[in-house]
C-alpha cells in the first residue's frame, strides 16, 4: 500500500465554489475506488481559492482479484448418465473461454446445475488511477464553467497544473491540454510538509484559526464577540496564511443603516463590522493573506477604500430619502419581473390581491388585512432604490428602513423586510402574521409565474429559485400552522395572472398549470416531510392529497408513530384489498350501494359494518384524531372483509350485483384513503 495525493492548481475560483468542490472530490474518488475494486484509508481534502487536494491514506497497489460464478444448463443436460459431457455442456464451456473439466456442480433449488467460476483479471493502481482522477475532477460540478483551451475540456477556472503522486511514482494525469506537473523523489508526507510551511493546508483548521484570531481581538478592544458565519467561510477561502489587520473610519458614517454598513463594508473589502452591545462602531477587521506584510500600509488601504465607498453609500441613503418610500413605488412599471410575466408594479398589485385573499380565508381582522395590503403596495419598492440597485442583498431590509423613515406602520416596515424569509432552508422564517402572509403570495405567485412560463428546475440548477420558493412556502405554512386550501390559493393566483394578460403567451391552460403547479408541491413536501418507516408511508399520505399543507405533516407524523401497530397494517391490508379490486374493475360503472341488492350474508355485514362506524371514522378524520381513526377502520373491516373476500364473489356474473359490490368496497375505500392515506402503496403488508 502507498499513500497518494492529487493537487490541482487553477486561476482563483470564486470562493463559494471551493468547499463544494472539495465535497464532490472527496466522494467521486471514494464511489470510483470502490467500484474498481481498489481498498484505502482514511480520504481528506484541501483547499483554497486556487489549490484542491485530494489525500488518501494506504492506497492498495493492484485492484482486488474478483472471482464471478456463471451458471450453465442443468447437470442432466450438460452431462449424459455416464457423467460425460454432452454438446450443450462443452458448448457452455466453450463460450465461457474454459477447458470441461472446469465446469462444476451446485445444488440449487431448482436442481442440480453446471457452473464455472471466472477470475477477472486485476489491473495496477497506477493505471486505474489515470481513468479515474480525470473522471473524478470533471464530475465536479459548478454554478459557471468555461473553456480554456481547443480541448474541450471545461472547469470553473482554467486548471493550470496537476500534480498526483502514488508513493514517490508520479502518475500522469491529462485533462485538457493541462501539463502534469512532475517532481522527483520527493515522498508526499515531505510534499505536504513544505506546504505546510508556507501556509495552513486544512481550510477547517485555517477557518477556526481566523475565527479565533477575531475574537481575540474583539476581545481586546472591548466589543461584542461575534462572527459573521458567511464572511467568515468565504474569507477562509480567499486567503492561506492569515493575517488580522484593525481599521478606523470616520464617525460620521455612523449615521448610515446598519445594515448598510455592514454590506458595504462585507460585500466589496470582505471586511468585518465591529459592534458594541450591538451597535456598530467605527472600526473594522480585516484578514489578509502572508505573514511580514506592511500592517499600517494595508490598514490605510482598506480604510481608503471604504471611506470610498461609504460616501457612495451615504449619498444613495440622502437620494433614495429625498420623497417619501411610496412615491417610488410607481417606477416598478419600468422593472421586469420576468419575460412574458409584465413588470414588478403588477407584481405588487397581485400580491395586494393575493394576501387579501389569504387574510379573508384566515379570518384576519381588517386593520391588520389593510396593513398586510400596504405591504404588499410597497414591498419590492426598494429594487428601484440607489441603495438595493448597489448592494441587491438588502433589498427587504432598505424597504424597511425607507418605510419607517417615510412614516409607515412598523407592522408594514417589517413585513416588507420579512417577506424576503426564508432565503434557504435554514434562515429565519418571517414571524409576524403580516410578514409571513406577504410572504406566502410573494411565493406563490413566483411559483405559478415561473412554472407557467415554461420555466422548470432541471437536476442542481434552479436559477429561477422555484425550488426555494416552494420550500419556503411550506416552511412558512407549516411554521404559522396556516390551514388554507392549496388549490384555491393557486386558482387565485392563475386568475390573476390571467386577468392582467400575464399569460397570453404561455403554454398551459389553468387546469393544466394547476395540476402543474401542485404536483410540483407535492414534491417539494416529499423532501421536506421527516423520512418514515416504512419509506412509502410518506407517498401514501401525499397520495391522499396535499392541498393542507399542515394537514399532510400532522398525518405523517401521527401515521408514523402507530405503523408498526396491529392495527395499523389492518387498515393497510383493508386498504390494499379494496384497492386491488377496484384495479382491476376499469370500465365499471360504480355509482352508490343499493342495500336491496345485498344477497349474502357476508357482504350484509360488511355494509353493516360501513354503516356503523362510517359516521365516526369521518369524525375523527375531521378532528385529525388520526390514531384513533385507524384503529376504528382497521376494527370494523379487517374481520368482515377477509370473510368477504374467501367467500364472495365480487366480479359476479350479474352486472348489477358486481357494480354494487364494487360500489361497497369503493366506499369502504375511499372513507380512509380520500383523507388520510392510501396505504395500499406500502410493501409487504403482512398481519
Amino acid at each position: 500500500m502507498k499513500d497518494f495525493l492529487l493537487d490541482i492548481n487553477v486561476e482563483e475560483l470564486p470562493t463559494s465554489y471551493v468547499r463544494p468542490a472539495l465535497d464532490r472530490l472527496k466522494s467521486a474518488f471514494i464511489e470510483k475506488l470502490k467500484a474498481e475494486r481498489i481498498s484505502h484509508g482514511n480520504v481528506a481534502v484541501f483547499g483554497t481559492a486556487s489549490v484542491l487536494i485530494c489525500y488518501i491514506k494506504d492506497m492498495s497497489l493492484r485492484q482486488e482479484e474478483l472471482s464471478r460464478e456463471i451458471s450453465g444448463p442443468p447437470r442432466k443436460i450438460a452431462f449424459d448418465e455416464n457423467n460425460k459431457p454432452t454438446p450443450q455442456g462443452m458448448g457452455f464451456a466453450k463460450n465461457q473461454g474454459v477447458d470441461v473439466k472446469d465446469l462444476k456442480i451446485k445444488q440449487t433449488p431448482k436442481g442440480e446445475y453446471v457452473f464455472i467460476v471466472k477470475k477477472i483479471k486485476s489491473r495496477p493502481t497506477k493505471e486505474v488511477l489515470r481513468d479515474i482522477a480525470p473522471d473524478s475532477i470533471k464530475s465536479i460540478s459548478f454554478p459557471k464553467t468555461m473553456r480554456w483551451d481547443d480541448s474541450g475540456a471545461r472547469f470553473a477556472r482554467p486548471i493550470e497544473s496537476i500534480l498526483a503522486l502514488l508513493g514517490r511514482e508520479n502518475i500522469n494525469i491529462k485533462i485538457g491540454n493541462v501539463e502534469a506537473k512532475l517532481i522527483k523523489g520527493a515522498s508526499i508526507s515531505a510534499y505536504l510538509k513544505k506546504l505546510e510551511k508556507s501556509y495552513i493546508l486544512d481550510q477547517d483548521k485555517r477557518k477556526l484559526e481566523i475565527e479565533k484570531m477575531i475574537k481575540l481581538a474583539q476581545k481586546k478592544l472591548g466589543l461584542d464577540e461575534c462572527v459573521d458565519k458567511n464572511l467568515l467561510e468565504e474569507t477562509n477561502f480567499m486567503v492561506k496564511s492569515p493575517v488580522l489587520v484593525v481599521g478606523d473610519f470616520d464617525k460620521r458614517f455612523l449615521t448610515v443603516p446598519k445594515d448598510v454598513l455592514a454590506a458595504s463594508m462585507s460585500k466589496h473589502q470582505r471586511i468585518f463590522p465591529l459592534s458594541k452591545n450591538g451597535r456598530l462602531v467605527n472600526k473594522f477587521i480585516a484578514i489578509i493573506d502572508g505573514k511580514g506584510r506592511d500592517i499600517g500600509k494595508m490598514k490605510k488601504v482598506y480604510a481608503n477604500i471604504l471611506e470610498a465607498r461609504l460616501k457612495d453609500s451615504l449619498f444613495f441613503y440622502n437620494e433614495d430619502t429625498k420623497k417619501p418610500f411610496s412615491d417610488l413605488t410607481p417606477k416598478l412599471k419600468d422593472l421586469i419581473f420576468q419575460k412574458d410575466l409584465g413588470n414588478m408594479f403588477e407584481k405588487n398589485q397581485r400580491l395586494e390581491e393575493l394576501s387579501s385573499f389569504i387574510s379573508e380565508r384566515l379570518n384576519i381582522n381588517t386593520a391588520k388585512k389593510e396593513d398586510i395590503k400596504r405591504a404588499a403596495y410597497l414591498c419590492k419598492t426598494d429594487l428601484v432604490t440607489q441603495m438595493v440597485g448597489e448592494f441587491p442583498s438588502l433589498q427587504g431590509a432598505m424597504g424597511m428602513e425607507y418605510s419607517l423613515r417615510s412614516k409607515e406602520k412598523e407592522s408594514v416596515a417589517i413585513a416588507i423586510k420579512e417577506h424576503y424569509l426564508p432565503k434557504g432552508l435554514d434562515d429565519n422564517l418571517p414571524e409576524t402574521m403580516e410578514g409571513a402572509i406577504l410572504a406566502i403570495s410573494d411565493r406563490v405567485d413566483n411559483i405559478v409565474g415561473l412554472l407557467g412560463s415554461g420555466i422548470e428546475p432541471k437536476g442542481s440548477s434552479d436559477p429561477f429559485g422555484i425550488r426555494r420558493n416552494s420550500h419556503g412556502l411550506i416552511q412558512i405554512i407549516k411554521h404559522k400552522g396556516f390551514r388554507i386550501d392549496l388549490t384555491s390559493l393557486i386558482d387565485k393566483t392563475i386568475e390573476l395572472y390571467n386577468r392582467r394578460g400575464g399569460f397570453k403567451t404561455l403554454p398551459y391552460k389553468p387546469e393544466e398549470l394547476r395540476g402543474r403547479v401542485i404536483n410540483y408541491i407535492k414534491e417539494r413536501l416529499e423532501f421536506l416531510t421527516p423520512d418514515t418507516m416504512p419509506r412509502e408511508l410518506k407517498q401514501a399520505v401525499l397520495k391522499s392529497g396535499c392541498n393542507d399543507i399542515v394537514g399532510v405533516f400532522k398525518r405523517v407524523e401521527a401515521l408514523s408513530k402507530i405503523s408498526s401497530e396491529k392495527y395499523f397494517l389492518k387498515t393497510a391490508k383493508v386498504c390494499e384489498r379494496t384497492s386491488n379490486i377496484l384495479k382491476g374493475a376499469k370500465g365499471e360503472k360504480i355509482g352508490a350501494v343499493n342495500e336491496a341488492l345485498l344477497k349474502e350474508d357476508l357482504e350484509k355485514n360488511v355494509w353493516e359494518a360501513y354503516s356503523a362506524n362510517s359516521r365516526a371514522i369521518e369524525n375523527l378524520i375531521k378532528e385529525e384524531k388520526y390514531e384513533e381513526a385507524t384503529r376504528v377502520y382497521g376494527d370494523a373491516f379487517f374481520e368482515a372483509l377477509h370473510k368477504f373476500f374467501d367467500n364472495v364473489l365480487v366480479n359476479a356474473e350479474d352486472s348489477s350485483l358486481r357494480e354494487n359490490r364494487l360500489a361497497m368496497m369503493q366506499a369502504i375505500n375511499k372513507l380512509y384513503t380520500n383523507d388520510v392515506a392510501d396505504l395500499a402503496m406500502l410493501p409487504q403488508i403482512v398481519v
